[in-house]
């Protein structure tokens, strides 16, 4: 992997050290929470299967579990740009990496968003029921990116996969409904729904039909072991 930018708060790697301009796109993955190893934090970039699909494959990682908040999405954006050039511009991720996604397509063209559980928010005075990441939360001083909500724009389409059980059914209800966000929910399934999808060998699967836009509801419904509903866009 090839460092583009490195900071305290701030990783952004590269598949390629230059980037590659014959129309196969790039594919932005945004870095989830990661878990503890041994007593230390680990923080692994995800969705490399899904990069064989594009030119250019780049790992955004939020070094310090802020939810964006010690991020500077613009210098993000400039960092991005040579890569998005040619081709179309996706950007995925699971957990805190759905939320950044999210967020990250309001501060540069973004064709299609694909996030798996992510979060509406974890300001506690938009979710106080939210007493997961507290380690996490707790660290951030304020909060410049209260909510996904507002970050959701006309240009993108956005494929979102949430749990249906617990709090991650309450995160769900929050987010926007609109013809350009298509949002599924897997009844019974609560944060793991990324990891649930791979041991069921449907993950590569949902993720190419989420970016081309052609996800086939019958067909999911009918071979994932999860029930499974579309709650966006309306009707």
């Amino acid at each position: 992997m090839h460092t583009l930018l490195e900071t305290a708060d701030l990783r952004i790697t590269s598949r390629a050290p230059a980037p590659v301009l014959s129309g196969g796109g790039t594919l932005v993955s945004f870095t989830g929470i990661g878990h503890g190893m041994g007593g230390v934090d680990v923080q692994k970039a995800e969705f490399f299967g899904a990069g064989r699909r594009f030119d250019n494959l780049i790992f955004v990682t939020d070094k310090t579990r802020s939810w964006g908040n010690r991020i500077d999405f613009e210098e993000v954006a400039r960092v991005l740009a040579p890569f998005a050039v040619t081709g179309s511009t996706c950007a995925i991720g699971n957990s805190m990496g759905g939320f950044l996604a999210i967020v990250m397509s309001a501060f540069m063209p973004i064709d299609v968003v694909v996030a798996f559980v992510p979060q509406f928010s974890v300001d506690l005075q938009i979710v106080p029921w939210e007493h997961r990441w507290s380690e996490y939360r707790d660290r951030i001083d304020s909060y410049r990116i209260r909510d996904a909500g507002a970050y959701f724009v006309p240009e993108s389409r956005y494929v979102l996969f949430s749990g249906g059980r617990g709090l991650d059914r309450k995160h769900a209800s929050l987010f926007p409904v609109r013809d350009n966000i298509n949002h599924y929910v897997f009844s019974g399934a609560g944060h793991a729904v990324a990891a649930d999808l791979k041991e069921q060998g449907l993950l590569d699967r949902i993720v190419g039909e989420a970016l081309s836009g052609d996800i086939d509801l019958a067909a999911l419904k009918a071979d994932c072991a999860m029930t499974v509903a579309r709650i966006s866009p309306p009707g």
